[in-house]
């Protein structure tokens, strides 16, 4: 089995579990069209009680997925998260704590795919996610790569009121920011001068 064939197995059990959920990270960014390799699914859920969890804990046993009712608790109670580890690839599980986990719950979309269906977050959401929430070098590479490729179909306005500011000044804040920290790093240097040539090319794009 896939990590796509993982994460329809735990939206299933999402589902039956009458729970609201949506895929987020490099899952999703893979889905929407993204070229990475991630062995990570990661989803936001939101549980409004202990008996959610039960639940939730109970329809992922029976999809085949191990969990410890004790650890998806603890991760309730902390409103963070908890880990699953089936074969070589990992199932995490984010409890709703902050508007946009909200917002994001609020808009998810179902897609299909020839696994099953599951729903993902919208591009607004997955973009700014990566930036403000994640901050990595590939997280960046991720939502300038949705950036530009759904440039007309993004709701820049929605980016705009998500972040508080504008997406473009964000990224190149963060790039500053990583290049200072690692600044004997050849592949460091080199990876934040794609994505700042990535960057102009968006700035570009939206005139």
């Amino acid at each position: 089995m896939n990590l796509l064939d993982y994460a329809i197995k735990a939206s299933r059990a999402l589902r039956r579990a009458g729970l609201r959920y949506a895929l987020v990270g490099g899952l999703a960014c893979i889905l929407m069209g993204v070229q990475r390799i991630t062995e990570d699914a990661d989803f936001i859920v939101e549980a409004l009680s202990e008996n959610d969890v039960e639940r939730l804990v109970t329809e992922l046993r029976n999809e085949g997925i191990p969990v410890s009712l004790r650890e998806a608790l603890g991760a309730f109670r902390d409103r963070g998260h908890f880990t699953v580890i089936v074969d070589r690839f990992r199932l995490d599980f984010k409890f709703q704590s902050s508007r946009l986990d909200a917002e994001t719950l609020e808009r998810a979309v179902e897609v299909e795919v020839p696994e099953g269906r599951i729903r993902i977050a919208r591009l607004e959401e997955l973009v700014v996610a990566k930036v403000a929430t994640l901050g990595s070098l590939k997280d960046l590479e991720d939502a300038l790569w949705l950036a530009i490729q759904y440039k007309h179909q993004i709701d820049w306005e929605r980016v705009h009121h998500l972040l508080g500011t504008d997406l473009s000044e964000v990224i190149d804040s963060l790039l500053a920011r990583i290049e200072a920290e690692y600044p004997e790093s050849y592949a460091v240097r080199t990876k934040v001068r794609e994505l700042r040539d990535k960057l102009h090319y968006l700035k570009k794009l939206k005139g």
